[in-house]
Parts: structure tokens; C-alpha cells; sequence
């Protein structure tokens, strides 16, 4: 910082002791950085490390305490930078283990853990799918899964409409029964199919 003059350790030292500002102008440019990347190096988050070194120089204009030389200023400000870096990491374990019962859900672990029972509830269902009769799982393939058109489904199985139809009715039946054993929801089954 320009205009910054540098102290000698004991006038330093004083200076801070007398909350003399441009002495901790010289304490900034002396120590920011490197509490910054000290910090950084433990939590690996740079705005936050910015925001701990930032503190820690508060903490020392807040409360200014007489230090015997700079090595103990100095370590009590990595002091202080350790300890909020540790700080933070304790808050973030517990906001990851504890966030949705105290603050509730974020959007994305909503949508995780939707993405999660949707990709459980297809396995299920193609799992029924493939245990269905030939006859009834080609037809839920090419209604559900190809999304063809009932008519052009029955003209590529070479069979009427009322036997598609049968077939149709049958096959989610016995899908619906398998479901609903399995612990799947009827409300579910009835949006899904209809």
C-alpha cells in the first residue's frame, strides 16, 4: 500500500498497543496474503479464507494486546487463522449432517433425492416389465416405452384392436398387482398408466 511507512519490530508493536491506524495498514500488507493462503490451505475456499485473514486482523485492531516481538504477533494471528479455518470446516460437517433437520431441504438435495426414488421406481418397473408375459410385454414396450400409437402397435403385433386392447388391460393389471406388491403407491400407478 503506497504511503505505508514500515515499522521497526518495537515501534510495530507499539503502534498496535496505541491503535495507531497506519500501523495496521503495514500489518494488512505484512500478513493478509499470508493468512489468506495459510487459511486457503485448509479449507480450500478462497473467498472464505479472504474473509478469515480479513477477521483475524480485526480481531487484533478490536482487542490490541502487547506482544513481546512480532514472532508472537505473528503467532497469534496464524493462531487465530488456524482456528477459524478449523472453525469453518466444523460448521460445514455440521451443516452437511444436520442442515436438512435443522434448516430443512435444500433445492438440490430435493432434487437429488427425487432423481434418487424416480431411478428406483423405473427399475421396479422395468424390472415387472420384463417378468410380464411375451404377449402383454410387447405391448406396454411399444405403448409406454416406444410411446407408438395404439393402432400402429397392433398392426405391427398383426393383431385387432380388441385383442390389443385385452392384452393392454391385462398387462397392466398384473403390472399394477406386481407394483402395489412391491410397495408402490395405487395413486402413483393410476398417473403413471392412465
Amino acid at each position: 500500500m503506497p504511503g505505508v511507512t514500515p515499522y521497526e519490530e518495537d515501534a510495530l508493536l507499539t503502534a498496535i498497543a496505541e491503535n495507531d491506524t497506519a500501523a495496521y495498514a503495514h500489518l494488512y500488507d505484512t500478513y493478509y496474503s499470508t493468512l489468506v493462503y495459510f487459511s486457503l490451505s485448509i479449507i480450500q475456499d478462497q473467498h472464505q479464507a479472504e474473509d478469515i485473514a480479513t477477521e483475524c486482523l480485526l480481531k487484533l485492531w478490536q482487542a490490541p494486546a502487547r506482544f513481546e516481538s512480532t514472532g508472537k504477533l505473528r503467532g497469534y494471528l496464524f493462531t487465530l487463522a488456524r482456528n477459524a479455518s478449523l472453525n469453518y470446516l466444523k460448521h460445514l460437517r455440521v451443516r452437511e449432517k444436520h442442515g436438512p433437520d435443522i434448516s430443512g431441504q435444500s433445492d438440490t438435495d430435493v432434487s437429488i433425492e427425487s432423481l434418487m426414488v424416480e431411478s428406483e421406481l423405473m427399475r421396479l418397473i422395468y424390472e415387472e416389465i420384463a417378468r410380464l408375459p411375451d404377449t402383454y410385454r410387447q405391448v406396454v414396450e411399444l405403448l409406454y416405452l416406444q410411446d407408438m400409437p395404439s393402432a400402429d402397435a397392433a398392426t405391427q403385433l398383426g393383431i385387432s384392436m380388441e385383442n390389443f386392447r385385452q392384452r393392454k388391460g391385462r398387462a397392466i393389471t398384473a403390472l399394477k398387482t406386481a407394483l402395489l406388491k412391491k410397495g408402490v403407491s395405487d395413486r402413483f400407478l393410476s398417473i403413471l398408466f392412465f
